[in-house]
């Protein structure tokens, strides 16, 4: 465009305004609500933004207490981002608990059980989103939120479809998974790890890159310590961009 002619460029102006005003009025279609079901029979409600074209999947994983709804920002900018994305609500979470299983009544220690039992929604999750049309059979990026976090590396250590993780505000222990130990088997799989400074989750990204031959975990200071992860304004696009860099298929390859 630099070289193109200045009437050239004048007499195109309109034409861009009205190709760049149909794209900003162009909404992507609405989440679909789906059931996922496990290997152990447990129903989970989900939301699946369908990607535009055919597109490599995100799957969102909320922190332990929450649910789906909370991720939906991050879920909208990733499918404008040109991704397919599920989030679940994790069992005994958001519209999958029931009356046997709540989480907001279980104990301390029927809360450690039920989330031993997690891995299978996230690997049921990914069975899932990526046997959808539309979507790439063998490229699944994970974003975990809090405790969600321990969920997402534990199924990136045992499925190869796995192509990078986003880690925001995780703990180095959750319920009983050794959230530190998991990610340094990791070593080489993208990580962005958002957390506040000098607070546990950073010490432990800066360790698992001092124990790696090559570094392989981003690091991203959160604004502040008292406000929720999800409470910053900047996170879809911040997380959003950094997928879209290590997931996307790059143009002209």
């Amino acid at each position: 465009m630099r070289r193109a002619l200045v009437l050239a460029a004048t007499l195109a102006t309109p034409i861009l305004l009205a190709q760049n005003a149909a794209a900003a009025g162009s909404k992507s279609a609405p989440p679909e609500t789906v059931e996922i079901k496990t290997s152990d029979g447990v129903k989970l409600a989900a939301s699946f933004y369908k990607p535009r074209e055919r597109a490599p999947a995100v799957l969102l994983v909320h922190d332990a207490g929450g649910n789906r709804a909370q991720l939906e920002p991050l879920a909208e900018r990733l499918q404008k981002q040109g991704f397919g994305v599920v989030a679940i609500d994790l069992r005994g979470h958001g519209d999958s608990k029931t009356d046997k299983l709540d989480w907001a009544t279980l104990s301390e220690g029927d809360k450690k059980s039920t989330w031993s039992y997690a891995p299978r929604d996230i690997d049921a999750a990914a069975t899932w989103v990526l046997s959808q049309a539309n979507i790439h059979g063998t490229s699944l990026s994970i974003v975990g939120v809090g405790s969600g976090c321990a969920l997402a590396v534990r199924h990136a250590k045992s499925d190869d479809n796995v192509v990078c993780l986003a880690l925001l505000a995780p703990h180095t222990q959750s319920f009983g998974f050794d959230v530190k130990a998991d990610i340094q088997a990791l070593a080489g799989l993208p990580t962005f790890v958002l957390a506040s400074k000098n607070d546990e989750a950073e010490r432990m990204a800066i360790d698992a890159n001092t124990t790696s031959p090559n570094p392989f975990v981003d690091i991203s200071l959160a604004a502040s310590k008292t406000e929720s992860v999800l409470e910053d304004k900047r996170l879809p696009a911040k997380v959003a961009d950094w997928l879209a860099d290590k997931a996307l298929p790059k143009k002209g390859k």
